[in-house]
């Protein structure tokens, strides 16, 4: 075999080779899908789908942020978000 066929087959396998094992590209459909709602120092998230989050208030300049639990979810479920202080300006749904 010359060295040139040699070189084409082995290019042409490798190819082959790349092609046969590389996954599929499918775009997953997103796990959560949440809202938010915002009061005068508290609200709530609601997220439907499956996932593990929680809910960060975020409060004024003069406490720090607070966070619920962690929650795991299969259906829609509601969590209360813990209730700031002075002013809540956020409600934000935390994934991990």
């Amino acid at each position: 075999m010359s060295r040139r066929l040699f070189a084409s087959a082995l290019v042409a396998g490798v190819t082959f080779a790349c092609l046969a094992t590389a996954p599929a590209a499918v775009a997953a459909p997103p796990a959560l899908s949440c809202t938010t709602s915002v009061g005068s120092t508290g609200g709530w998230a609601e997220c439907t789908g499956s996932g593990t989050w929680r809910v960060k208030s975020v409060c004024s300049a003069l406490e720090g942020d607070k966070y619920t639990q962690w929650v795991t979810t299969s259906k829609k479920t509601r969590v209360y978000a813990t209730d700031c202080t002075f002013s809540i300006s956020d409600v934000i749904v935390q994934t991990r």
